[in-house]
């Protein structure tokens, strides 16, 4: 039976890291979550780069949750790069961010993420949060099966 793809998270705030892993387990997701630290890594990834180049450890996700304001790479560098990316145009981008910004938002709808969420001050929000987008945008998605 295949796995589930999982979803990759850029966040580059620990704390906000931790409470998305509490809230994920919390929601008992079934997709593994895999943080990357910036919008840089979170390319390096997505394109196979070192250290993620093995796609048996390190699979194409099925759900790509970005915050907005990070070092190197901005979650708005991600949607530019991955809206260019004709073979990785079917991952959702979903964006988490603190900014209630319209201009923010609308930038970040303009770019391509499927869907935009302000992090909300409590972890049952955020609970909710991840639960409707693994019912939304994951629930039909697989890893194909490693070769034999």
């Amino acid at each position: 039976m295949p796995e589930l793809a999982p979803i990759l998270v850029a966040e580059d705030e620990q704390t906000d890291a931790i409470i998305i892993r509490m809230a994920a387990e919390k929601a008992g997701l079934l997709h593994p979550l895999v943080f990357v630290q910036d919008g840089f890594d979170a390319i390096e990834y997505l394109r196979g780069e070192p250290p993620y180049s093995d796609r048996a450890k390190h699979p194409l996700p099925g759900l790509l949750l970005l915050d907005l304001k990070m070092p190197r790479r901005t979650g708005f560098d991600v949607l530019a790069w991955l809206s260019a990316r004709e073979d990785l145009r079917h991952i959702p981008a979903i964006v988490l961010s603190s900014s209630t910004h319209e201009s923010d938002i609308t930038r970040a709808r303009r770019l391509g993420a499927a869907d935009y969420h302000v992090k909300p001050h409590r972890l049952s929000e955020l609970t909710d949060i991840l639960k409707t987008l693994e019912i939304r945008w994951l629930s039909q998605i697989r890893l194909p099966p490693p070769p034999a």
